[in-house]
């Protein structure tokens, strides 16, 4: 019993054989038809895992943060519990995000983008060089479950309530389990110990799509743009969460289930499905005609989808018939040409067929934007007919237009009548106090205005009191000027005076030496 082969056994954990390559890793690989085989390229797609997360989250970008991250923290639920959500919080968004990026292994070689598959395989993706496997993925599942971060599909997919819904009134069995949570009988539903394979959807992702669809399916307002097929509804928003990964069909259903259940935004059914406008407050259900635009428009991608081939062949026909004519091959030349022909010939055949689906698609569109706009008409119609009802119609109102006019005029008539018997005012008496009033008003106006003039000749006789003064204290200094005025007056006559005796004694000094030079010289 104990004897078996090498090839019977699973591939040993790394922390025992160590760097084992991957070709030996497959002789210790149980050979069983419920297994996946291990591949390099697998093996490629769980490092990509690890190396998302330490790459975009913040939480495993820390050394000392991540070996706490790697290891057994759930007895820190009741030790440090801020710690433990602390953790449990940074695991939950880290594979919310990786889920979303297409990086968390699945069945096959598809990526779901709104669930993950806690199987064996997702341990293996997580697996640290350094500090091994994660072991506390079960507590990280479980309490996402209880915050509601997390639904498992089966509980998604079958609920028929939405899952926004709370209840004000406890059903008797959580109304048992609160008291004897209380009394201390029952405590906290414990982390299981091992990871179970099971699905759970990450309702974040769910959201972000959710609201990403709505979004772009505001831009559509025609009643034939918003009925499409499964298909058609995959090629418009198969990339809506991540370009680099589309959606598949697990994360097909399960939006399906949100936008109707949830957001009450849809209706369908197997093939079709119908986006409710937003005036409406249900969707409604699908019919005979919604499935036949949704069809026609599948057949319409179907044909369109076709002529790239057509056109590429066509080209490639007459390439081919130019290089054989070059070499004077003639039978492959004319192959080549008859290629061309029937290409030419389907081609034009589906062009046609493409553009009488598209008239017809149009009529379609057109047909259906006027049942809407005649039946918000009808609803009008009704409205305002319900509307006139109320007031009794045309005579109705004819009558109570007719009842107001005659209680106008019966107020009218009393209150001419009230006013015939008030007492009468003499208006000589009003003369005499308003010509009173007028007197007192005036003569207040010439006290301000006397009271005025006095203070302006004031104020008149103090600047000029002000000026005789400054003229009184400038006289002495125009007396000083005036002296010494005359003093240099003096100065500058004695000095013209020295000037013109100097001038004198000169003159009389030129006619003495004439004089001298005139008597003639002594023999």
């Amino acid at each position: 019993m104990l004897k078996r082969k090498i090839s019977d056994y699973d591939a040993p954990d790394s922390s025992i054989f160590g760097d084992v390559p991957v070709r030996n890793k497959r002789l210790f690989r149980r050979k069983t038809s419920d297994r996946q085989q291990w591949t390099p390229q697998r093996q490629s797609n769980m490092a990509q895992l690890l190396d998302f997360i330490l790459e975009h989250e913040e939480a495993f970008q820390n050394k000392q943060r991540l070996a706490s991250l790697f290891a057994d923290f759930r007895q820190q639920l009741e030790i440090n519990p801020d710690g433990y959500h602390a953790n449990i919080a940074a695991w939950t968004k880290a594979l919310s995000n990786a889920a979303r990026a297409g990086v968390i292994p699945g069945q096959g070689t598809t990526h779901d983008l709104l669930l993950i598959r806690t199987a064996d395989e997702l341990a293996r993706a997580l697996q640290h060089p350094q500090y091994g496997k994660p072991t506390c993925l079960p507590a990280v599942f479980h309490e996402a479950v209880q915050k509601k971060e997390m639904v498992l599909v089966k509980d998604f997919m079958s609920s028929t309530t939405s899952i926004y819904k709370t209840s004000w009134l406890p059903t008797p069995w959580s109304a048992l389990q609160w008291s004897l949570r209380t009394v201390g009988v029952l405590g906290k539903a414990a982390p299981p110990e091992k990871l179970a394979v099971r699905n759970y959807v990450v309702l974040k992702n769910v959201e972000v799509a959710g609201d990403e669809i709505l979004k772009k399916m505001k831009e559509h307002t025609s009643t034939a743009d918003r009925v499409l097929s499964r298909r058609d509804f995959l090629n418009r928003f198969s990339h809506i969460l991540n370009p680099a990964s589309p959606l598949t069909d697990n994360d097909l259903n399960i939006i399906l289930v949100y936008l109707r259940r949830d957001k009450q935004a849809i209706s369908y059914d197997a093939q079709t499905i119908k986006f409710k406008p937003e005036h409406e407050a249900q969707p409604l259900p699908i019919t005979e005609d919604d499935a036949a635009i949704a069809g026609l428009r599948d057949t319409l991608a179907n044909i369109s989808a076709q002529l790239p081939p057509l056109m590429e062949k066509i080209a490639s026909a007459d390439a081919a018939a130019r290089e054989a004519v070059a070499s004077k091959q003639m039978v492959r030349a004319k192959a080549a040409l008859r290629s061309k022909k029937l290409a030419e010939t389907a081609l034009a055949q589906r062009s046609d067929v493409a553009l009488q689906l598209e008239g017809v698609y149009a009529q379609l569109q057109q047909a259906a934007d006027q049942v809407e706009i005649v039946e918000a008409m009808r609803a009008g119609a009704a409205a305002l007919k319900s509307l006139n009802e109320k007031v009794g119609g045309a005579e109705g109102v004819q009558g109570v237009v007719d009842a107001v006019n005659e209680q106008m005029a019966t107020t009218e008539e009393i209150t001419n009548i009230i006013n015939e018997t008030d007492t009468a005012i003499d208006e000589v008496d009003i003369e005499d106090e308003f010509e009173a009033l007028e007197q007192a008003e005036k003569e207040k106006k010439e006290q301000e205005e006397a009271a005025k003039t006095a203070a302006r000749l004031a104020q008149l006789e103090d600047a000029e009191r002000k000026q005789k003064e400054e003229q009184a204290s400038k006289e002495p200094t125009q007396l000083e000027r005036r002296l010494e005025d005359e003093v240099v007056e003096e100065k500058v006559e004695q000095a013209s005076q020295g000037i013109a005796k100097m001038s004198f004694v000169e003159q009389e000094q030129e006619e003495a030496s004439e004089e001298r030079e005139r008597i003639p010289a002594y023999a």
